[in-house]
């Protein structure tokens, strides 16, 4: 979330707020289809009542940074990718608090007793999304040379410590990832190919353009785990929930490259 905010200028914000018929046909999908289907799909689906938090806590998460350089890759709209990984990840920092609240209550307050004061658990996310963003965003504005030039250390920062929790978890949670990986599995790639599909025809349906409808899309697919990985572990205090989370980055990462050929096809012709 700093390496985020070190990344966004004043200009970015008030560019992504400006009224354009793609970015909001992008960000209404965002918003609504991942949440629907993830949480549709967990209910039906997943095993426990963990793995169905952690799967509500993926399908809310916004695109990740990666979905930029696959965009560009894709011969997408670059500028829109943009736009709507700092928006929808600017409306996250406000909404997950509640998405995660009232999933936990909603599925694990029988079966585990799961007391945690709103707005304790508001300011815990907040402390890690909105708090470090800003500084960030602060420090940019400040500071412009300095964030640049820190901005690729502490992307580095932050892999090493996302890839060694990723170890920790994985090895943590082995018998449970056994016991549920074709589940999990199945669930994880149902999930992202049927946001994928729906993306792609809501944007269409909508009028847009090619280089359009390939960045919207690529948005959908390629996510920031991370946060919820965080959320799940540290403030939740739940290893077993932040799987579907792990498990998602190399399937949607697959899932992406596929597309990303599919794509550059399209916008060659």
């Amino acid at each position: 979330m700093l390496s985020i905010g070190l990344s966004l200028s004043t200009d970015d914000i008030v560019r992504v707020f400006k009224s354009r018929r793609p970015l909001i046909v992008g960000v209404l999908c965002m918003l609504l289809v991942p949440p629907i289907v993830g949480t549709l799909l967990a209910i039906l689906l997943a095993p426990t009542p963990a793995l169905i938090v952690g799967f509500i806590l993926l399908a809310t998460c916004p695109g990740g940074m990666l979905s930029n350089l696959m965009t560009d890759f894709a011969k997408g709209d670059l500028a829109l990718s943009l736009s709507l990984s700092v928006i929808v990840s600017l409306i996250y920092v406000f909404v997950v608090p509640f998405y995660a609240y009232l999933a936990l209550n909603e599925f694990m307050g029988v079966q585990q007793t799961v007391q945690i004061p709103l707005g304790e658990f508001i300011w815990n996310i907040f402390s890690i999304t909105l708090v470090p963003a800003g500084i960030g965003i602060a420090l940019r504005a400040w500071k412009p040379e300095l964030a640049i030039a820190s901005k690729g250390y502490i992307k580095i920062i932050a892999t090493v410590v996302l890839v060694g929790a990723f170890i920790v978890i994985l090895i943590d949670q082995v018998p449970v990832l056994k016991q549920h990986f074709g589940e999990m599995m199945w669930i994880t790639v149902a999930m992202n190919l049927t946001v994928l599909a729906t993306a792609w025809l809501v944007t269409r349906l909508a009028g847009l353009n090619i280089i359009e409808k390939v960045a919207i899309s690529i948005e959908h697919v390629i996510r920031q785990e991370g946060t919820a990985i965080f959320i799940a572990v540290t403030i939740i205090g739940n290893k077993e929930m932040s799987l579907p989370m792990i498990l998602n980055t190399p399937v949607a990462l697959a899932i992406g490259i596929l597309f990303v050929i599919y794509a550059r096809r399209l916008t060659s012709e």
